[in-house]
């Protein structure tokens, strides 16, 4: 437990300070946290026999983080996605230790969680982007520490047994509700910038959602490789992937939200 916390509390200083130092490292620290992910899902798939090539996608998180900082056009994702998915399958013809099994799994790699990682990215390079990741990042932190307490002290019904046999339908609803009270906190944190009380908690509720369906995924193909966490990069939290697997889903879910109803604000 000690090992846990020391591992949060540098963990948090790391982010805290790449988020709030500069645009660029916010995009860089989404840079190395996909680039280990990369790695992490290359090991994993190769636990249940599928072959992935890790240089594709990091070719594509590196094209994503130039674009980022240059400010180009949000289609040019789209763009640089098709690219080296191309250039992913002309790679795996060539090698006849991958063919069409590296294909598969490194075009799945690009997919989950790279794509994901690529809008992530854009969303902290933008300049609205504290609004919709405060709410994201407090609302799915609060979601994942109530729902496992909620769970052991209620829990009766199992969420999902074969992919996360500990999570219960109760312990989902208890971080549901937490995810709303801290909706409200990040209203009162940001109240001076123009957030706005119903929209902090709604926008909260529906991105920690998406978040615990963001941790299924990841305990999906873990269960699958028959892992516990996908590696022992953080002490008592496991990789990056264990970390990121949540916000990966609630970032962009809060973000569309907002935008969805333009209330999207520089702040």
């Amino acid at each position: 437990m000690k090992k846990r916390v020391i591992s949060a509390i540098v963990m948090l200083a790391i982010v805290g300070a790449c988020l709030f130092i500069s645009r660029i490292t916010r995009v860089l620290l989404v840079f190395a946290a996909a680039v280990l992910s990369a790695v992490e899902m290359r090991d994993c798939l190769k636990k249940t026999e599928e072959k992935a090539m890790v240089f594709s996608p990091v070719l594509f998180i590196a094209i994503n983080t130039v674009l980022c900082l240059l400010d180009a056009p949000v289609w040019t994702l789209a763009a640089n996605l098709v690219g080296c998915a191309m250039l992913s399958i002309c790679l795996c013809i060539c090698r006849e230790d991958l063919m069409a099994v590296g294909a598969r799994g490194t075009l799945f790699v690009l997919i989950y969680p790279m794509s994901l990682y690529a809008v992530v990215q854009r969303i902290l390079s933008s300049d609205g982007w504290l609004y919709p990741a405060a709410v994201a990042a407090l609302a799915t932190w609060s979601c994942d520490a109530f729902a496992l307490f909620g769970g052991k002290k209620f829990g009766r019904h199992k969420l999902s047994p074969r992919v996360s046999p500990n999570k219960t339908v109760e312990g989902s609803l208890c971080g549901a509700a937490a995810s709303a009270v801290f909706g409200a906190l990040t209203w009162f944190l940001l109240r001076k910038q123009g957030a706005e009380l119903w929209i902090c908690i709604i926008v909260a509720v529906i991105a920690s959602s998406l978040g615990q369906f963001g941790d299924l995924a990841a305990s999906l193909f873990k269960r699958e490789a028959g892992i516990k966490d996908y590696s022992d990069l953080i002490p008592g939290h496991g990789g990056m992937m264990d970390r990121a697997d949540s916000l990966l889903f609630s970032i962009p879910t809060a973000w569309f939200c907002m935008e969805l109803i333009g209330i999207i604000r520089k702040v």
